[in-house]
């Protein structure tokens, strides 16, 4: 929630300009009063840049999240459901792309496209759409198989009133838990493209990735806030749309 609030609405919760020295105080001063979470090597306020670097990762983390399970979905259900040469072409294309480690993948990717915001949201949906397909496929092969899709097809309903209408109104519990896993997955993976220099904005605005790559080597020094602070609201918001997506999945269990 204090994640999500910080996204919202950042000027809410900050103390000074997360991309300005805070003034009469030196860099890389430890955490006080003065500034609560310290300051980095330039003398901006951590904890101010860590509340404003949860927009950029609360946009574009949910984006890539629906991306992924819109197509993700739609080719679960469609394999799932036809089976046969649809179903064999279609899993080997998702199985080569499982293959690839995503984070290289990513890589090469926004290095050939740019590193920008649109190609960074659009590579990590399309590196979720395989995981996610093959979950609905496993569902809809499931549920093919009982009586009221039997009941359907024997009234002559068109196929894709089936999947449409039948099937996937009972697939939905398991499409919301794999949408929750997958956005954990997501901040991660833009956390580390970020750490990698690929944030897709400007090298000085609030970003926990890149502010993890600009000051961990200071962690040598004895100066671990400017580290610190940043790698655990990565942490904290990914354990917490984990817990949620447990949740979600208890709830529609019961």
């Amino acid at each position: 929630g204090f994640w999500l609030l910080s996204g919202i609405w950042p000027e809410l919760l900050d103390r000074f300009d997360p991309k300005a020295n805070v003034p009469d105080v030196s860099p890389r001063s430890g955490p006080g009063e003065g500034t609560w979470w310290g300051t980095d090597r330039l003398g901006r306020d951590v904890y101010s840049r860590v509340v404003h670097g949860a927009r950029p990762i609360l946009i574009a983390a949910p984006a890539a999240t629906i991306i992924a399970a819109f197509f993700g979905t739609l080719l679960g259900l469609f394999t799932g459901y036809f089976r046969g040469w649809v179903d064999e072409v279609i899993s080997r294309i998702l199985e080569a792309i499982l293959s690839i480690p995503a984070i290289l993948l990513a890589i090469v990717i926004v290095f050939t496209f740019g590193a920008t915001t649109p190609v960074i949201i659009g590579t990590i949906g399309f590196l979720f759409i395989p995981a996610i397909a093959r979950t609905v496929r496993a569902a809809t092969l499931a549920e093919a198989q009982l009586d009221y899709v039997t009941a359907a097809q024997m009234r002559g309903e068109r196929s894709l009133f089936i999947i449409g209408r039948e099937i996937f109104p009972n697939i939905v519990g398991v499409v919301i838990v794999e949408v929750t896993v997958r956005l954990g997955y997501a901040i991660f993976t833009l956390a580390t493209l970020a750490f990698l220099g690929l944030s897709g904005g400007n090298a000085t605005d609030p970003n926990w990735g890149l502010d993890v790559a600009q000051n961990y080597q200071q962690v040598v020094a004895e100066v671990w806030w400017p580290t610190v602070f940043p790698a655990l609201a990565i942490g904290t918001l990914v354990i917490g749309v984990n817990l949620l997506a447990d949740s979600i999945d208890e709830a529609l269990k019961s």
